[in-house]
């Protein structure tokens, strides 16, 4: 199977520093590469872009989401081995402020 590539406006995985217009690679469901791109993300084939930010879908999940959290510190108090098997999707928050609004969906990346 072909490795596939996701890219988001901001990319938050356990272990990687807070990207923006990244991509991560996935093999197998699991993440096996994190490419900061110097935050422009360019055409490569089979790219797949989403408007939002791409987090652990372990994280994500683990975290009791509540309006007004802060969405960096959340994920970072959320204890983490080295799995790094799939990916969530964080829409509609403020991603200036990194704050989860009462708007804001979390979505399973499949």
């Amino acid at each position: 199977m072909k490795p596939r590539k996701i890219a988001a406006n901001y990319i938050f995985l356990p272990g990687y520093p807070l990207l923006r217009n990244g991509y991560v690679v996935l093999e197998d469901g699991r993440v096996t590469n994190v490419v900061d791109t110097g935050g422009v993300v360019s055409e490569i084939p089979c790219l797949e872009f989403y408007g939002g930010m791409l987090v652990s879908l372990a994280a994500a999940t683990r975290v009791p989401w509540q309006e007004g959290d802060d969405i960096l510190d959340r994920l970072r108090a959320v204890e983490m081995g080295e799995n790094l098997s799939g990916l969530a999707l964080i829409e509609g928050a403020d991603l200036h402020d990194f704050r989860w609004l009462k708007t804001t969906r979390l979505t399973i990346l499949r």
